[in-house]
């Protein structure tokens, strides 16, 4: 084992740690039909309902988010953690950052380069994959925030 300057025992931070592709895959499966809730949303109250494409996010994000919890809660991640509240609690806090994050994307894509909503919408979910898989890891879905109980 390798130490620090200090002489203290050092954890090389390995890409596992990072990114795990037997968390990845199951994440990317769940985003996509979460997606797909999410963009029929926002599509479905854009185009029939006239509904501002800001708003169409939000609520496209609700339907979308409830899905990806409790899908990542029990595949992906395989919480078992009994404080729900506090869980959810950071899940939410990480979506809203998300949100916000994309919020912002999607108000540049279209007012600043004229890219058509729905257009801007996918391009701006694209850009989220990632950010969001390592925000859900090691925020919302923590094994050090959350210690999983014995089984």
């Amino acid at each position: 084992m390798s130490t620090d300057l200090n002489g203290l025992p050092s954890r090389r931070l390995r890409r596992k740690d990072i990114i795990s592709l037997t968390e990845l895959l199951p994440y990317i499966l769940i985003g996509g039909i979460s997606t797909l809730i999410d963009w029929a949303t926002f599509s479905t109250l854009v185009s029939f309902f006239q509904v501002h494409y800001e708003i169409a996010l939000v609520m496209g994000y609700g339907f979308g988010g409830i899905f990806h919890y409790l899908s990542n809660k029990f595949i992906t991640f395989k919480s078992r953690t009994k404080k729900i509240g506090s869980q959810l609690s950071l899940y939410f806090l990480v979506g809203v950052s998300s949100l916000f994050m994309s919020m912002g994307a999607l108000a540049i894509l279209v007012s600043f380069f004229g890219i058509q909503k729905v257009i801007a919408r996918v391009m701006t979910t694209g850009l989220m994959i990632l950010p969001n898989y390592l925000m859900h890891k090691h925020i919302s879905f923590s094994k050090k925030i959350f210690a999983q109980p014995e089984t």
